[in-house]
């Protein structure tokens, strides 16, 4: 008798451990049917500044994905770093939102950068449980071309932090959310980390973590002189 079949003789069928077919596992929310997604673009969206995009691995902001951006000051340049994706975005009639912005944007301002504030939503959902509700449920509604959140006093949990990533894919939204710099030493699932720091009449741009591409490369961009004087905390 062979191994094969000493193994059923000593094992009849209600004592062996149960085997699960694929497609029985596909309901399970947990596991994600990559194979039956649809091909996805590899270009990303152009940033605006072409050193940037020369080191970044889809030659732009990556597709539906969540792009942390690490930083312990706000009013350093983060947000002109993001506005010529933006522009771009709400020109062409896709909605932007802002999630629990740590300032009152200045229309003005916008405007003149060529943001269309008619395609401008700002959001001010109350605690943690809300605010990460509503980025979820932003992002995958398929009306958003890019979102930004800023963490608050709380950090998300690993898992809120996947289920924003896949809700950025699902939807395909771009999906930038600012944290602290100490968070750089916790694993994230974002597929873009970049740190931002403010260097004169510079920001420094350190590129932490990408997928499908390298890491640790070092850029600096100009940024308006009067910023230097309007910088404060995160927190």
């Amino acid at each position: 008798m062979g191994v094969v079949e000493k193994f059923i003789e000593n094992n009849p069928l209600e004592s062996r451990p149960s085997y699960q077919t694929a497609a029985e596992l596909l309901p399970i929310s947990d596991i994600w049917p990559a194979a039956n997604e649809p091909r996805r673009q590899h270009t990303g969206i152009a940033s605006g500044h072409p050193s940037l995009d020369t080191l970044l691995a889809s030659s732009g902001w990556p597709r539906g994905a969540s792009i942390e951006l690490l930083l312990d000051q706000t009013g350093i340049g983060e947000l002109t770093l993001l506005l010529p994706a933006l522009a771009n975005l709400t020109q062409s009639g896709q909605m932007v939102i802002l999630v629990n912005p740590p300032y009152i944007p200045y229309a003005p301002s916008l405007a003149s950068s060529g943001i269309c504030l008619e395609n401008l939503l700002i959001l001010h959902p109350r605690g943690l449980k809300d605010t990460l509700w509503a980025i979820e449920q932003s992002l995958q509604s398929g009306g958003c071309g890019a979102l930004l959140s800023w963490q608050g006093r709380l950090s998300p949990a690993h898992k809120d932090l996947c289920r924003l990533q896949q809700a950025a894919r699902n939807g395909d939204c771009l999906h930038f959310h600012f944290r602290p710099q100490s968070e750089s030493a916790t694993p994230s699932p974002a597929q873009l980390r970049l740190q931002l720091e403010p260097e004169e009449t510079q920001l420094a741009l350190k590129l932490l973590q990408q997928s499908g591409g390298p890491s640790g490369q070092h850029l600096y961009l100009a940024r308006a002189a009067q910023l230097a004087c309007r910088e404060q905390p995160l927190h």
